[in-house]
């Protein structure tokens, strides 16, 4: 140690001596000092000391701006500092006394030495990347013009942090970041930019899909999506409003997508979005509230009328994709959105976008939705393999809906099998306490249709009914059509009335060619007004002729054993009209108005039991067999 380093040692001793005790003797041994050794960081130092423990921000801020030009590179003490002052500037509100010295002793700096401190912290900050990250906000926040030759190393940080951290730098870059180079992105390479966005979007899609606020969470995308756009010179999309239909959204896609490169990746992220948007919709719309509860709907197929005319085959099967039924409120904006998503995943499944958009969605967390949309579209498009294949892989289904699924796919092959059957008896085994209401256009003519099927008793009965309906209705313009089948239609027709008059017109135009008709079912199942009122007429009008109608004895309620598959012809009744005696007439009458009064019965819950109870029979009407049905367990 030279002579001069120990005389500025010793000056710096007392000075360090005399701080708390004498701060003027000690400013004077330091003002000696500098006028000796002007070139000594201690003194420097020193001297910056005196000023902060003595409250005098400026010139604390004088001595520190010495200090950070002339000693940037040299001393742990200095960056001590500026570490304590870069933190207390990043929690301004925290307002402790020391926090509020080094505030304000920024403020008494020249731009140019707080510049310079920012700049000397983020090159120092090593491997501490958040540090780094959190100066570049600090600095973009204090000198905004900074952000246009900076952000781009900025936004390459949080590319790499997001490798070890996703959901803090998906934050940081969403939150803080892009809000302040939004009204001037800066050019990047498409791979970073694309990688923001999509780090964006699924810190996004984590908001969605906890069900926040998602009219915000879209609004952002769309402005983040914008934002990368001007990143990369891309054609500007439109700005997010839940109040634009998405076929306007679509028909601005496939204007750009005219007059792009195959393959491009504005396409690719402009579709990818669009998709996901429409997907989002679909999925969220799919549960309603009814009765206080939240009602998932299920995409299933329709029923196809069919007629006697339609039987000979000169119908050829139309080629065009299904229309879906207004069965719902719901029904046409679910249409929409899963039409929109479909048109958006045919185009990016063609080859141009195929393998960068399957990357994309392994990225994103849409795996569930993903399924059941893929499911849906199987289901629609009539692909009935890939269908099962798709239900094997999903393993979040109930059991309930897996049964209505599977009844659908056997829909789906123009008729029902023993499986299908068996599917039914689960459905009504596992019906909700919700009630809902009867679905309209659940059966259309001439082309297959998609209806969006709530899970509620009644809309899950109606769809069961429909389906052995569907199966058992061309039956009765076969020769020598049995009574019983005849019988069990009526009793299902009950739902359905009004909507398939043909049917019933045929069952009561057989009925009336018969002499004699065992209507088993009469003072059990058949509550409604309509067909009580035709078959008292059928009765009455077949005084002349010897008609006999053969039924169970009167009940005082609805049944809660199943009846014998044979009909227990010793419980039985012939009421005849030919010469019929008094009593014969009266209990007939009093069948009649026995069942008249159940007329405000729940017809749901009777089918449901008419199908449970009765059904060795209608699966000897429908498939010919007569061992029993045991209802099969789905995994």
């Amino acid at each position: 140690m030279t002579n001069n380093e120990e005389n500025e040692l010793y000056m710096v001793k007392e000075a360090q001596s005399l701080r708390k005790s004498d701060p003027c003797a000690a400013m004077a041994w330091i003002i000696t000092a500098k006028t000796m050794y002007p070139n000594s960081f201690n003194l420097q130092y020193e001297a910056y000391l005196l000023e902060r423990d003595g409250k005098n921000y400026e010139e604390a801020a004088k001595c520190f701006s010495v200090i950070a030009t002339n000693f940037p590179n040299q001393h742990t003490e200095l960056w001590q500092e500026i570490n304590a002052l870069t933190n207390a500037l990043r929690n301004e509100n925290e307002n402790t006394p020391e926090q509020e010295f080094y505030v304000k002793m920024y403020k008494h700096l020249t731009p140019e030495v707080q510049h310079n401190i920012f700049m000397h912290t983020i090159n120092h900050s090593g491997d501490n990347l958040e540090q780094c990250v959190y100066i570049y906000i600090l600095m973009f926040n204090k000198f905004p013009k900074s952000a246009v030759t900076q952000a781009p190393r900025l936004l390459e940080m949080l590319a790499e942090g997001m490798k070890t951290d996703p959901e803090l730098y998906q934050r940081i870059l969403v939150e803080e970041v892009l809000p302040m180079i939004q009204n001037k992105p800066p050019e990047l390479s498409p791979n970073l930019a694309c990688r923001l966005y999509t780090s964006s979007l699924e810190f996004y899609l984590r908001q969605i899909m906890d069900e926040s606020d998602t009219a915000d969470a879209w609004k952002n995308i769309f402005k983040v999506l914008m934002i990368c756009g001007q990143m990369m010179g891309w054609e500007p999309f439109l700005p997010f409003s839940k109040n634009v239909n998405q076929n306007v959204y679509w028909e601005k896609l496939v204007d750009i997508l005219s007059g792009s490169p195959a393959g491009s990746s504005q396409v690719l992220f402009y579709a990818t979005t669009l998709f996901i948007y429409s997907l989002h919709g679909y999925i969220r719309n799919c549960k309603l509230r009814i009765e206080d509860a939240d009602i998932s709907h299920v995409l299933v197929e329709g029923f196809i009328e069919w007629s006697p005319e339609a039987a000979d085959g000169s119908e050829v099967p139309s080629m065009e994709p299904p229309k879906f039924s207004l069965t719902t409120a719901l029904s046409p904006e679910l249409s929409k959105a899963f039409l929109h998503a479909a048109q958006c995943w045919q185009l990016l499944n063609t080859d141009q976008f195929q393998r960068d958009f399957s990357q994309l969605m392994l990225a994103l967390p849409l795996a569930p939705w993903i399924s059941r949309f893929l499911f849906d579209l199987a289901i629609y498009f009539g692909h009935r393999d890939e269908a099962n294949k798709l239900m094997a892989d999903m393993t979040t289904q109930s059991s309930l809906v897996q049964s209505l699924q599977i009844l659908s796919l056997n829909l789906m092959q123009g008729s029902m099998t023993l499986q299908g059957f068996q599917c039914i008896l689960k459905i009504l085994s596992e019906l909700p306490a919700t009630q809902g209401q009867l679905l309209e256009n659940m059966s259309l003519k001439g082309h297959r249709h998609m209806v969006f099927l709530p899970l509620t008793r009644s809309a899950l009965v109606q769809y069961c009914v429909g389906a052995i309906i569907s199966r058992l209705s061309r039956k009765v313009y076969e020769p020598n059509c049995p009574d019983r089948l005849l019988g069990d239609l009526l009793v299902l027709q009950q739902l359905n009335l009004l909507n398939d008059v043909l049917l019933t017109q045929q069952i009561f135009n057989l009925i009336k060619q018969r002499k004699s008709f065992n209507l088993r079912t009469l003072s059990t199942y058949i509550i409604a007004i309509d067909l009580l009122e035709e078959l008292s007429h059928i009765w009455n009008s077949q005084q002349e002729d010897n008609f006999e109608l053969t039924s169970s004895p009167i009940s005082s309620g609805t049944p809660t054993a199943p009846s014998g598959a044979a009909g227990g012809g010793s419980q039985t009744r012939r009421i005849g009209t030919r010469g019929a005696d008094k009593g014969a007439r009266d209990e007939f009458k009093a069948i009649t108005r026995q069942q008249i009064a159940r007329c405000n019965e729940n017809v749901i819950t009777l089918l449901a039991n008419f199908i449970s109870q009765e059904h060795l029979m209608l699966a000897q009407h429908i498939f010919g067999i007569t061992q029993p049905v045991e209802t099969i367990v789905i995994k």
